[in-house]
């Protein structure tokens, strides 16, 4: 029997093959006795595997770390989380017995972030408007101005991962103006991004609006008549986050009042009702909650995972733990 610490990877094969490439493992391999993955990410299968395991390697549907799962892991100490959200699996439970918790979160803000900006060029430059046309220039003449992401203003609400990201990128750009409302953002924070703190209503009167908060109950419609009446005409408005912080029947009304362009990748219910008025808007584009990882970056999530795992072995400190404190504004 192996003397090396036993981490298991509590998720199902098919997760497991999308997370991990093989020399990541090879890295994990050499410094603990790893096993599974599992049929599924279920507690049924999961728990045989963690019944020594010091860490766990969760992602997308591993079970929760509750009493029922707690009570057949009493050595773990660590759930390094290879996938963005950790509510679906921490349990005060977890917290209670002492456990670490870990995201592979900022991995997943890379891509989320490069759709972001992608899309206000492509959003700015109506491009979608435009393809509709079939290269037809006399069309540039009813879509609204086309613009370029360059002396305008960019709001957005929440500097999370994501949000930071998305400042980062957008640094690239010249001349812009970038407005932040966060309550939980200092101005000294604020200073150091190169942002300027501003109120909700400062940032939905900006040329581009994006959407980077958690789904909590104080964000839940932020986004309403009242406050989407505040966007300027031809405005651009992007939610790559939650779709529980706009309200839809609002904003649907908003958009057949005046021109405004809309992204979203998420909604709320998620996928949209077959019968939801955002499938029947021209201004409203949908995507389904595809901004994230979804291929390549799904490596770099799990190379995260293991090297917090690796960290954690070696006694360092960890660079992506989410505390009890944290979980309550985590998205």
């Amino acid at each position: 029997m192996s003397d090396k610490p036993v981490v298991a990877m509590a998720l199902s094969r098919t997760v497991h093959e999308q997370m991990f490439a093989p020399q990541d493992l090879a890295r994990l391999r050499a410094a603990a006795n790893v096993v599974g993955p599992a049929e599924t990410g279920a507690l049924e299968h999961v728990a045989p595997l963690l019944k020594d395991a010091i860490v766990a390697i969760s992602g997308w549907g591993s079970a929760a770390f509750d009493d029922a799962l707690l009570a057949q892991c009493p050595r773990l100490r660590l759930v390094a989380h290879s996938a963005g959200s950790v509510k679906a699996i921490v349990t005060e439970a977890l917290y209670d017995r002492g456990v670490k918790v870990t995201t592979a979160a900022a991995a997943n803000a890379a891509p989320v972030a490069e759709t972001t900006v992608a899309m206000m060029v492509v959003m700015l430059k109506r491009i979608p408007w435009l393809f509709e046309s079939g290269g037809n220039r006399a069309a540039l003449q009813k879509i609204g101005p086309v613009r370029e992401l360059r002396d305008i203003s960019v709001g957005l609400i929440s500097a999370s991962r994501v949000g930071r990201e998305v400042i980062r990128l957008l640094k690239g750009y010249p001349r812009l103006r970038v407005l932040v409302y966060d309550p939980y953002l200092s101005a000294d924070a604020a200073l150091d991004l190169g942002v300027e703190l501003a109120t909700l209503e400062q940032v939905c009167r900006c040329e581009v609006l994006s959407v980077h908060g958690p789904s909590i109950p104080e964000t839940r419609h932020m986004l309403n008549a009242k406050t989407l009446a505040l966007l300027p005409d031809h405005a651009v408005l992007i939610n790559t986050s939650r779709g529980s912080l706009i309200d839809e029947a609002a904003l649907v009304d908003e958009v057949r009042r005046r021109p405004l362009y809309v992204y979203l990748d998420v909604t709320d219910p998620e996928p949209p009702r077959p019968d939801s008025p955002l499938l029947n808007e021209r201004n409203i584009l949908l995507t389904p909650h595809i901004t994230g990882a979804m291929s390549q970056a799904r490596r770099d999530m799990g190379r995260m995972a293991i090297d917090e795992t690796l960290r954690f072995l070696r006694g360092e400190a960890l660079e992506h733990e989410v505390t009890r404190a944290m979980l309550p504004t985590q998205a």
